[in-house]
């Protein structure tokens, strides 16, 4: 579990260098794909961790998926606040949070069935 952790958090960051660079040079189109990817990733980190992962005992993908939600859920906010426009807005909080709860929920939910 760790070393996919470890492996879709160094690609969140190298992502966040992109944009960082993307922004800095004007590159729109590049911007805006490293950011939609960024959002994906935040929004999906748990189960891009379980696919990263690969293991075959369901208790396992499990609790990667929860370990995993530890870090999706502030990365989440951050997200929301990027895009409030670097301020906060229930509307962006609502909808990112609120779309990472659910599918790191309903992945824990699909993983608890026997």
């Amino acid at each position: 579990m760790w070393r996919a952790l470890a492996m879709n958090i160094a690609a969140f960051f190298l992502l966040f260098l992109l944009h960082i660079l993307f922004a800095s040079q004007d590159f729109d189109l590049a911007f805006s794909v490293v950011a939609l990817f960024i959002s994906l990733q935040v929004i999906l980190f748990g189960p891009l961790t379980v696919v990263l992962e690969g293991a075959n005992l369901r208790n396992d993908r499990r609790q990667t998926n929860r370990v995993s939600f530890l870090f999706a859920l502030p990365l989440s906010f951050g997200l929301a606040w990027a895009y409030g426009g670097m301020a906060w807005s229930i509307t962006s909080v609502g909808a990112v949070v609120g779309a990472t709860l659910i599918l790191h929920a309903t992945l824990d939910r699909q993983l608890s069935l026997d």
